[in-house]
């Protein structure tokens, strides 16, 4: 991931205790996004929040509201990691049967960008509740949906340089997470088969890395899982992939989050109405109809999203 457009001015941080704290769609169209499929479990829309909060949370905590939900689906552990390593994997995060139905369609698609309204799969992935859950911790309630990707690497597919997903924010990276990206895992992740490594302290470093940086893969540690993994990584870790030297394919769906004050990589304007009266309020909030920005003709006295936008953005 490596574009990036400001949406909004950044809020700052302050200090406390960690841890606590468009036109319809063709007839056709309607019809093939007409039934849900489970599999990838979904999280409802969170209760709106009516008390003004002039302090922002800190990067590490977990909001009073949000740490039930993480407790919940047992991600305390995996918050922590992300917060303090810039990565983390959370493991059985959905079904074999979904996992199995995105793989193949993955396949079908090949390496390939804007999959959000090509099949329900790929929503039912973007709004994964352990996801959603981590996405809140990391780029704060209100997240939006910044792209969804897929990635196919066969055999022979070479190393991936060092980068950091969040290129176009300015160094020193803010102390707040910017981005974030999770990496639905469709086959075993292992060296040999090319899975993401990462290298351990880069996150603090706060900024890309220098050309003469990006080959240089000592210390890098590989990521490896089982498939039906999501690996977790923040926008400052430093990462790539290792080559893949096995027979077969490294099959991956990329679904990147961003704070609500960013604008998306990817526009869905085209099939949004239709996305949210299929899969309901938090898809609202993915493709940021549940904030007032970007938005003409805005009742700034009236409309209740005022209020909780500015709420959002200290959570």
């Amino acid at each position: 991931m490596c574009t990036w457009r400001w949406r909004n001015s950044a809020t700052s941080a302050s200090r406390a205790p960690p841890w606590r704290g468009s036109a319809r769609s063709t007839a056709s169209r309607s019809r093939r996004w007409s039934s849900r499929r489970p599999g990838s479990s979904t999280d409802p829309m969170p209760d709106s929040l009516t008390t003004p909060r002039s302090e922002t949370l800190p990067p590490d905590a977990i909001s009073d509201v949000l740490l039930p939900v993480v407790e919940e689906l047992g991600l305390v552990g995996n918050c922590r990691q992300l917060a303090a390593e810039g990565w983390t994997v959370i493991e059985n995060a959905a079904d074999p049967e979904f996992v199995a139905r995105l793989r193949r369609r993955i396949l079908a698609d090949g390496t390939s960008f804007m999959r959000l309204d090509k099949d329900p799969v790929y929503a039912e992935a973007a709004l994964n509740r352990k996801v959603l859950a981590i996405a809140e911790f990391s780029v704060g309630r209100g997240f939006l949906l910044y792209g969804l990707t897929t990635s196919v690497r066969g055999e022979g597919a070479p190393a991936m340089h060092l980068h950091a997903d969040q290129s176009l924010v300015p160094a020193p990276f803010p102390d707040h997470n910017m981005m974030l990206v999770a990496c639905w895992a469709c086959d075993d992740c292992t060296r040999e088969g090319g899975t993401t490594l990462v290298i351990p302290g880069t996150k603090a470093l706060r900024r890309l890395p220098r050309e003469d940086e990006a080959g240089d893969l000592s210390g890098a540690i590989p990521i490896e899982c089982p498939a039906g993994s999501i690996i977790v990584w923040d926008g400052s870790i430093w990462h790539g992939n290792w080559p893949r030297t096995i027979p077969g394919e490294r099959v991956v769906l990329h679904a990147v989050y961003t704070r609500l004050l960013m604008r998306p990589g990817e526009s869905y304007v085209h099939a949004a109405d239709e996305l949210i009266e299929t899969w309901g309020k938090r898809m609202s909030q993915l493709l940021g109809r549940e904030d007032y920005l970007d938005e003409k003709d805005f009742d700034w006295v009236n409309d209740p999203r005022n209020l909780q936008t500015k709420i959002n953005v200290r959570l």
